[in-house]
This record gives structure tokens, C-alpha cells and sequence, in this order.
């Protein structure tokens, strides 16, 4: 009996597309294909129209949604441990670049943050003005470029985790792609939950606390990443977690002392230059110092 080597055809099964032949509009070389196989040009370049210009050219050049940017952004919220397994094993197509991904969306979200102009710091009656003028200048900037911290401490943080995350095989080139798809989609979630807060309880005497919840968010994200990332490795649940939530918790402590840093670094900054605020903040700590009780005067 003679064994079929192709499926049957099927009613509902619909023809392949056809592409005519024709020379390459970027090249000349010969094109059989929706793209050029010699310079990867697609074949269905045609004469610009405002139509196809406003509905897909710009969409594209800003969103490049047909390589996958939703979805990218849908999957690291909805799955994220496995969408980066995913990429890292190949399977990229339908994933936006991860440092383009980074990139678009830290500068989206510095843009809007920006945009809504908003300080929620409120110093105390007897705050010395240099760390009035300190917290103003710091809160400022992590307002304007929110994602900017996770930015320049990718580096560092790829290095924490592939140290902690060693279970999983992965290298540090492939833990930086990690930390890039990571930070980009959580200074959207940072973004999306902040400015609600800011603009609902900006004005609230506990608005110091609630201001605090986008930091539950920088240390429950990658640590919920980090378990997914390391489901394959032959080590127990309560180890995975382990290590999740240590890597998360050192990420964000060294956010923290690098906040630090810049605070010191701005403090010093605006003592230079203006020396009064130097003196004012010596003269108000030496105020609020107990004063030091007079000994006894011993009698002869």
C-alpha cells in the first residue's frame, strides 16, 4: 500500500499567497518573494499616500507595532518568566528588541511624568532649606525621568542576578536582556500606579506612606520573574523562591543606597553653591540638639 507523503487537501484550506515577481526598488536585484533576499527590502514598496502614511507608516515608526510591542509589553505582564525564556530561546519574531523595548518605554513614561509637572514633597516649618531644596531637586528629577534609575543600574542588577540566578544557565549577556525587559515594562507599571496616587492623595497627610506602594511593586515584579525564570531548575519551590525574592531585595537595596548617593551628591552640590544653606542647616541641627544638663557645683 502506498504511504500519502502529503496532507489532503481540504475545502477550508486557502491558497498560499502569490507573489509576482518583479525587481527589487532599493537594489534591482530579482524578487520572487515578499522581501528581497538580497538586501531584505520589502517587495511591496509602493508611492506614499496620506492615507497609508497616518495609518501605518507613523504608527509604525513610533510604535513599530508590527514587531511586536503590545504583545511584548501584554506577555512580560501576563507571563513574564516564560515570554523571556522564550526569547532567550529563539523564539524572537514576534518580540519587540528588548533595549529598544527599554528605551521606547522609559522615555514614554519620563515624557508623561514630565509632563504633569508635579512635587509632592512638603517640608516641615523648621526643615533646614538645604534639604528643602535637596528633596525638591531629587523628586524633580525622579518625576521627569522615572525609568532612569532602572537604566543605569541595568548593568549592575544583570551582574546580581546572575550571580543569585545561576540555577538557570544563563549568562550575563542573556540576564542583561532579562533586566531590560524587565525594567522597561516596570517603569510602565510604576508609571500607571504613581500618578494616580500622586494626583488622588498628593494633598493627604499619609500621602509619605502611600507614596511608598510603588516600591512593594519594584521588589514583588522581578521577584515574580526571577521564580518563573528559574521553574526549570532542579532545585525546591521554597529555594526558587528563596532566591527570587533575595535578588529582588538586593536590586532594590541598591537602588536605594544609589538614591543615596545622589542626594548626597546634590546636598553638596547646592552648598557650593550657596554657603548659606550650609550655615542655616548647622545652625538649625545644633537648635534641635538637647541641651546638655550643668553639672552639680559641689559644695565645700
Amino acid at each position: 500500500m502506498e504511504t500519502l507523503t502529503h496532507p489532503l487537501p481540504t475545502a477550508a484550506a486557502a491558497p498560499p499567497p502569490v507573489h509576482h515577481a518583479h525587481a527589487c526598488l532599493n537594489c534591482g536585484a530579482h524578487v520572487a518573494d515578499r522581501y528581497c533576499g538580497h538586501c531584505g527590502q520589502d517587495g511591496h514598496t509602493h508611492r506614499f499616500t496620506l492615507g497609508h502614511l497616518l495609518l501605518h507608516d507613523l504608527p509604525h515608526s513610533v510604535w513599530h507595532v508590527d514587531k511586536g510591542l503590545p504583545r511584548t509589553l501584554w506577555q512580560l505582564v501576563k507571563r513574564p518568566g516564560s515570554a523571556i525564556t522564550e526569547y532567550l530561546a529563539g523564539r524572537r519574531a514576534s518580540y519587540f528588541s528588548p533595549l529598544s523595548y527599554l528605551l521606547l518605554l522609559a522615555g514614554l513614561s519620563a515624557l508623561l511624568m514630565s509632563a504633569i509637572h508635579l512635587n509632592p514633597y512638603a517640608a516641615a516649618p523648621d526643615t533646614p532649606r538645604l534639604l528643602v531644596l535637596t528633596m525638591e531637586r531629587y523628586l524633580s528629577t525622579v518625576f521627569k525621568y522615572p525609568s532612569a534609575t532602572y537604566v543605569l543600574l541595568l548593568p549592575l542588577n544583570a551582574l546580581l542576578s546572575r550571580w543569585l540566578l545561576k540555577p538557570t544557565g544563563y549568562n550575563y549577556a542573556e540576564m542583561l536582556i532579562s533586566q531590560a525587559f524587565i525594567a522597561g515594562t516596570l517603569s510602565v507599571l510604576a508609571m500607571l500606579l504613581m500618578v494616580p496616587l500622586v494626583l488622588l492623595f498628593v494633598h493627604s497627610a499619609h500621602f509619605s506612606i502611600i507614596s511608598q506602594l510603588p516600591l512593594l511593586l519594584s521588589l514583588g515584579y522581578p521577584a515574580w520573574v526571577y521564580r518563573q525564570l528559574l521553574e526549570p531548575a532542579g532545585i525546591s519551590a521554597a529555594g526558587k523562591w528563596t532566591r527570587a525574592v533575595l535578588t529582588s531585595a538586593l536590586q532594590l537595596l541598591v537602588m536605594f543606597v544609589a538614591a543615596l548617593v545622589f542626594m548626597v551628591y546634590l546636598a553638596v552640590t547646592l552648598a557650593r553653591q550657596d554657603p548659606s544653606l550650609l550655615t542655616d542647616f548647622q545652625a538649625r541641627m545644633a537648635k534641635q540638639q538637647p541641651a546638655r544638663p550643668t553639672p552639680p557645683v559641689p559644695r565645700p
